[in-house]
C-alpha cells in the first residue's frame, strides 16, 4: 500500500515537472520505437485533434479504448481553453492527469514520458495562434469514408518557407513491425517508402495529416527522425497544405487519386471514358478476414 502510495506521489511529480519544463517547439530527433510511436500518435490525436473536430481522426489502433468515459468532455474542456488562452502548461498538465493517461505513461521512463509529452505539444502547435496553420473537416476523400482532414493555412506563406510548427514524425519499420502495427486496412495512411533506406518508414505526428495533391502547394524535407515542410508555392489563409505522394500512390498512374487538381483537369477518379460512363458500378466484393491495402505507399527520399 505504501509503495503503491510513493509511486502516485512520484508519477505526480513528474507530471508537473513534464508541464513546467518543455519547448512550444520539441526536438525533432526522438528515440520511439514504431509501436512506441505508434501508441503515442493515437492518444495525443484523440486528445487533442478529435476533442476539436468532434470526431475520431485516423488511428493505428481502431479497435482500442483511449479515454474512460467522461474523459473525452474533459478533452474538449481542456482544448476549449488552450484554445482561447494558450496556456500550455495548464493544457499538458490536465491531459497528463487523466485517469486513462496515468495508467498510460506509469510504465514509461520519465525520458520517454517527455517524448510524450513532446508529442502531444507537436499536434497542441495546430491550435497555436503561431503556427500559421490549422485543422479543418476534409469530406473529399472516399478511402476515409468522407470523414477526414485536412490542414489548411491560417495566414500568408511565401515560396521556400518553413512551416516551423508543422512537422512529422518517422520511424523506419522491420518487416514483423509493418505486420504487426499495420494489421487494420486504412492504416496505410501512415507509411512512407525510403528509397535511402530501402524500408518502409511510419509516418505520423501532425504532418499525417496533409493530404496528397498531384500540384502541391508543400514538399516533405526529411531530417532522420522527423520531416519538415517546406512551401513550394505561395498560399494565402484558407489554402490547402498539400504534398506528393508519390506517381503511384493512388493506383497506376494515380488512377484513382481523388485531388482537388485532379478534379479540375478531370484526371484521376475523375477522368472517365464513354464506356465507364454507362456502366453500372460494380459492387465491391472481399473475402472475409483478407487486407486490402488501399493504396500504395507514398515515397520519400
Amino acid at each position: 500500500m505504501m509503495n503503491s502510495a510513493l509511486k502516485e506521489l512520484q508519477l505526480n511529480e513528474q507530471i508537473e515537472d513534464l508541464s513546467l519544463a518543455f519547448k512550444e517547439i520539441p526536438r525533432s530527433d526522438h528515440t520511439l520505437t514504431p509501436a512506441e510511436l505508434a501508441a503515442f500518435d493515437d492518444l495525443s490525436t484523440t486528445l487533442v485533434v478529435d476533442s476539436v473536430l468532434n470526431f475520431t481522426t485516423h488511428k493505428i489502433s481502431r479497435k482500442r479504448r483511449y479515454l474512460y468515459g467522461d474523459e473525452h468532455r474533459m478533452a474538449s474542456e481542456t482544448m476549449k481553453k488552450f484554445r482561447e488562452s494558450q496556456d500550455w502548461t495548464n493544457a499538458i498538465y490536465s491531459f497528463l492527469n487523466m485517469r486513462s493517461i496515468k495508467g498510460f505513461i506509469e510504465k514509461f521512463t520519465f525520458n520517454k514520458q517527455a517524448e510524450f509529452r513532446d508529442h502531444i505539444v507537436r499536434f497542441l502547435n495546430i491550435f497555436s495562434i503561431d503556427a500559421g496553420y490549422t485543422i479543418e473537416e476534409c469530406n473529399r476523400y472516399s478511402a476515409e469514408g468522407h470523414k477526414g482532414a485536412k490542414l489548411v493555412a491560417t495566414r500568408a506563406w511565401s515560396r521556400g518557407d518553413k512551416i516551423d510548427r508543422l512537422i512529422g514524425v518517422l520511424c523506419s519499420m522491420k518487416n514483423n513491425e509493418e505486420t504487426t502495427l499495420l494489421s487494420a486496412e486504412g492504416s496505410d495512411f501512415s507509411v512512407m517508402y525510403s528509397t535511402r533506406k530501402r524500408c518502409s518508414t511510419l509516418w505520423l505526428g501532425p504532418g499525417a495529416y496533409i493530404n496528397h495533391d498531384c500540384k502541391p502547394t508543400c514538399q516533405f524535407q526529411s531530417n532522420g527522425t522527423s520531416a519538415h515542410i517546406r512551401v513550394l508555392r505561395d498560399m494565402v489563409a484558407g489554402d490547402e497544405i498539400t504534398c506528393f505522394y508519390g506517381n503511384e500512390f493512388f493506383g497506376p498512374g494515380n488512377v484513382d487519386c481523388e485531388c482537388v487538381t485532379c478534379e479540375k483537369n478531370k484526371r484521376g477518379k475523375f477522368q472517365l471514358n464513354s464506356d465507364e460512363e454507362n456502366q453500372e458500378p460494380e459492387p465491391e466484393t472481399e473475402e472475409p478476414g483478407s487486407k486490402r491495402m488501399k493504396y500504395s505507399l507514398r515515397s520519400r527520399v
